[in-house]
């Protein structure tokens, strides 16, 4: 059996960015879950006015790649799963959200997700900085992520 991560598991960013008075969401857009059985979101702040909270923090699902009827996979409110009465509002602070593939509204339809992030206010630089790992790929298979090419996409394995 191979332990290789990169195997089973598939990474999406969402580089660094100010979502002052904004939102952001993952660079891959809509993510597909199928073959794979979890998805794990880390969110992270950095250089963040001390006056602003991050407000919104969540997984969103959808029927396809380009959002089809997008819903929220997990929530964001008053004692929600990301519970805003009790935000992130500090450099350095972190959210993890973890999920497993088999809760979303597949009966639906729904089986493509994204990392979504928003702050409401404005008072200054609030950077954020986000992953999205979809694993438990059913079928491991080297290059997951996408094929080697010298330069560009490069796995690195100690000799």
């Amino acid at each position: 059996m191979s332990m290789r991560l990169s195997e089973h598991a598939s990474f999406d960013l969402l580089e660094t960015t100010d979502i002052g008075g904004t939102n952001a969401q993952n660079a891959g857009g809509y993510l597909s879950m199928k073959n794979y059985s979890r998805v794990m979101a880390l969110v992270v702040l950095a250089s963040w006015d001390s006056s602003d909270d991050l407000d919104e923090c969540r997984l969103q699902q959808a029927t396809d790649s380009s959002g089809t009827s997008v819903k929220d996979f997990t929530t964001d409110a008053s004692g929600g799963d990301y519970d805003t009465d009790n935000p992130i509002d500090a450099d350095g602070d972190f959210v993890i959200i973890e999920a497993r593939a088999e809760d979303m509204d597949v009966d639906g339809g729904f089986d493509h997700i994204r990392l979504y992030v928003a702050e409401g206010g404005n008072t200054g630089t609030d950077n954020v900085t986000g992953v999205v790992v979809r694993y438990g790929y059913a079928y491991p298979k080297k290059e997951l992520q996408g094929a080697a090419s010298t330069g560009s996409q490069v796995y690195v394995n100690p000799s």
